[in-house]
C-alpha cells in the first residue's frame, strides 16, 4: 500500500498546473456597434451564452466599461468571482475585467496599473487616446498547489500606444522569474510588429504551440471568420487576440478554439472579435 501511495504521488506530481481553459474576449462596447452589430441589450446575453457554453476558468473581459454592465455579468456568473478597476468618478474603468473560477482557485493578490508616459498613473496613453490598464492577479490553482500570474490588459490601436504598451508589459514582469504567467490580451499586434515580436522573445504564442485547433460554430462559417476584419481578412495573420506564456516553463497548449457562433434572426457575430479559447497545462 505504502509503494502504491508513493508512486501515485510521483506521477501525480508530473503536473504542476493541471488543465485550465483561458478565454479572451473583446466584447464591442455598448457604444461601439456602428450600426453592424445588434444592440448590447441583445448583446450581453449572446456573450453570457459564449462563456457558459465554453465554460473558461479564467476570463480576460475586454470593453465591458459600465459598472452596471459589470455587475450583471457579476450576477449571471456566480461562480466567478471578478477582478476590475473602479476608482475614478467618469472613468470607472472594466477594460480589461478578469473573471475567476472560485472553485477552483485561491485568490491571493492582484493589482493593475494604467498604460502611458506617466509611469502607472491614470493617463490616455503616449499619443492621446482611450486610457488604457493591465490588470492582473496571482492565483494558485486549488488541485496542484500551483501559483502563477494571470495578466489582462487591451492596448490602444495607435502604433505608439500598443508598441510602448509591450514594452511596459515585459518591464513590468521581468522580475517574476519563478512563477508561471499568462497574459490573455486584445493587444491589436499582429504577429509582424514590433511589439508582438518583443513579446515573443520571452513569451510562447500559444497559437504556435497548440496540439489541436478548433472552430467552435452553429451555422456554415470558414476560418478567415475567425478575423475582425479591421485587423486582416486572412486567418491566422489577422490575429491580435493573444494567450501568451511565458517561456521559462513548459507548456502543453492542448486545444486553441475560435468561438465563431451566430446568434439572432440575421445570424450576426457577437461582437467584432471572436472569443478565443485556450486549454493548457504546465508540466
Amino acid at each position: 500500500m505504502k509503494i502504491h501511495f508513493i508512486i501515485l504521488l510521483l506521477l501525480s506530481s508530473n503536473i504542476a498546473l493541471a488543465s485550465i481553459k483561458i478565454m479572451t474576449f473583446n466584447t464591442t462596447c455598448s457604444l461601439c456597434n456602428k450600426g453592424i452589430y445588434d444592440k448590447y441589450s441583445k448583446r450581453k446575453n449572446w456573450i453570457l451564452d459564449t462563456i457558459k457554453r465554453n465554460n473558461p476558468d479564467l476570463i480576460s473581459l475586454q470593453e465591458v466599461l459600465l459598472p452596471y454592465q459589470l455587475r450583471w455579468f457579476d450576477s449571471k456568473l456566480p461562480d466567478y468571482g471578478v477582478i476590475s478597476y473602479r476608482k475614478y468618478f467618469i472613468f470607472r474603468h472594466a477594460d480589461p475585467a478578469i473573471l475567476y473560477k472560485k472553485d477552483k482557485f485561491d485568490l491571493e493578490k492582484w493589482g493593475g496599473f494604467w498604460l502611458g508616459k506617466r509611469g502607472g498613473y491614470f493617463s490616455f496613453g503616449w499619443k492621446f487616446g482611450l486610457p488604457r490598464r493591465i490588470q492582473w492577479t496571482k492565483l494558485i490553482e486549488k488541485s496542484s498547489g500551483q501559483d502563477f500570474y494571470f495578466v489582462a490588459s487591451h492596448f490602444d490601436n495607435r502604433v505608439v500606444n500598443k508598441e510602448n504598451s509591450a514594452k511596459v508589459f515585459l518591464n513590468a514582469f521581468s522580475h517574476i522569474e519563478t512563477t508561471p504567467i499568462i497574459f490573455a490580451a486584445d493587444t491589436n499586434l499582429r504577429s509582424e510588429m514590433d511589439g508582438y515580436k518583443n513579446i515573443s522573445e520571452k513569451y510562447y504564442d500559444s497559437f504556435d504551440i497548440k496540439d489541436n485547433f478548433t472552430l467552435i460554430r452553429n451555422t456554415d462559417t470558414n476560418l478567415d471568420d475567425s478575423c475582425n476584419i479591421e485587423k486582416g481578412e486572412r486567418f491566422p495573420d489577422c490575429r491580435v487576440d493573444h494567450v501568451f506564456l511565458s517561456k521559462t516553463f513548459n507548456w502543453k497548449v492542448l486545444n486553441w478554439s475560435v468561438d465563431q457562433f451566430k446568434y439572432g434572426k440575421d445570424k450576426k457575430f457577437t461582437s467584432d472579435h471572436r472569443a478565443i479559447i485556450v486549454e493548457l497545462e504546465l508540466d
